[in-house]
């Protein structure tokens, strides 16, 4: 078992959770994932490039670990943006607040977008939100993300920006900076969202078991905008 960001072969618990954390990069099994989905679905060797033309990719919330690898890929094409950079001194990072400030970027502009753990920390519906995103991609460009869960065994919550403490959020939604808590109705969205299909990630458990990741964890969303 190895980490496929830095080769590293030492693994720690992180939040209870044994073998989560590579001790020499510090990333996450979701990050291990993140990367093996990238290499197959935005690192397709002239693929890509080939039908979209130069990528322009945003990435919202840039973990330490991906930020170096997708800098070099992409290069000026690669756009970092949250609503709190200071969190994210690694990377020249826009700050922008969800949807409002990307109004900015116009119609198609984006050849992919990737976001891990994010739609949980945006107020208001996740319906919207992946709209949104969908308009700022590209005929056959992908929007690639993960979200905590979802749940499948209930509907989605949400309204964590309505509720006045961060006890009563953690209690709701799990953590005390979480908005949602999604299920199984977000996965039927996703899969019913005009213009576009969702396609699998196609990471296999065997490979999870070679980044030292349990089974079925991190599952990833890839959603593909129609070619026009």
């Amino acid at each position: 078992m190895a980490c496929n960001i830095c080769s590293g072969r030492r693994f720690s618990a992180w939040r209870g959770r044994s073998g989560e954390q590579c001790d020499t990069c510090g990333a996450l099994a979701r990050h291990r994932i993140a990367l093996a989905v990238y290499q197959l679905h935005l690192f397709e060797k002239g693929g890509r490039e080939k039908q979209l033309g130069n990528m322009r990719v945003l990435h919202l919330a840039p973990e330490p670990s991906l930020h170096p690898i997708l800098l070099r890929k992409f290069g000026a094409g690669y756009v970092c943006a949250d609503a709190s950079p200071d969190r994210y001194p690694h990377a020249d990072c826009l700050k922008l607040y969800f949807p409002g400030d990307f109004k900015i970027f116009p119609d198609r502009y984006f050849s992919a977008i990737i976001h891990n753990h994010v739609l949980e920390h945006i107020p208001g519906h996740y319906g919207d939100h992946l709209l949104e995103f969908s308009r700022l991609l590209k005929p056959g460009g992908r929007m690639i993300f993960t979200v905590p869960g979802p749940y499948a065994n209930q509907k989605t919550i949400e309204g964590g920006e309505k509720l006045e403490s961060d006890a009563a959020r953690e209690e709701t939604f799990l953590q005390a900076d979480h908005f949602k808590l999604l299920g199984a109705d977000f996965v039927e969205f996703i899969d019913q969202m005009p213009g576009g299909r969702r396609i699998a990630d196609g990471i296999t458990d065997e490979l999870r078991a070679q980044l030292n990741v349990r089974p079925k964890k991190a599952p990833f969303f890839i959603w593909e905008k129609s070619m026009e």
